[in-house]
């Protein structure tokens, strides 16, 4: 099972938020806070148009990712409205299940205000506890230098770069850097 235990943050402004762990009844509220992010956030993969996802393929996903000790799906809350987002994965075959990536979203009145910060701290305690987890990457735009800062200030290491894998439009793109953490001290050797 993937849980964290409940924890508070005073954030910047000083108030109080909650991180937990998402349940499947939580499934209306995760996708009402999808949609919004995904309408105003240029930093996401996903357009409006490509989103399509029902209540209950919602509550499927929240169920497997409570299910599957590799996986981690978390949310911030604030007077009981989800403001943060954050769902991991590991590998699905063995030789890469002791890694996985994240993606993360913040509801745009409540960025630049430690929301991030919370969840990632929440998802890198997870997997320091986990014995299947070893690393932990992402991959996010260069031009977005709040979360490139907020990555690099919380231990994750740069590891590549994408030229231009993000296509916004006919003559317009943006690299994306791969970063990573590693959650127990390894003899990192690569051929």
């Amino acid at each position: 099972m993937s849980r964290i235990e409940l924890k508070r943050y005073k954030i910047k402004n000083g108030e109080t938020i909650q991180v937990r762990t998402v349940f499947p009844e939580d499934a209306d509220e995760v996708l009402k806070f999808n949609k919004e992010i995904i309408s105003n956030s240029p930093y996401l993969l996903t357009t409006e148009e490509e989103f399509k996802v029902t209540i209950d393929q919602q509550k499927d996903f929240l169920k497997q990712m409570l299910n599957d000790e590799g996986k981690l799906a978390i949310l911030a809350e604030y007077q009981g409205e989800i403001i943060g987002f954050l769902d991991f994965h590991n590998g699905n075959k063995k030789k890469i299940q002791h890694q996985g990536s994240f993606g993360m979203s913040v509801a745009t009145d409540f960025r630049n205000q430690g929301i991030g910060k919370a969840l990632l701290t929440e998802l890198i305690n997870w997997a320091r506890e986990n014995s299947l987890i070893e690393k932990v990457s992402l991959e996010v735009f260069a031009i977005n230098t709040n979360a490139v800062s907020l990555y690099e200030k919380a231990g994750f290491i740069e590891e590549g770069r994408k030229l231009a894998a993000i296509k916004v439009d006919s003559d317009k793109y943006f690299d994306l850097i791969l970063m990573s953490f590693f959650t127990k001290q390894k003899n990192i050797a690569s051929d």
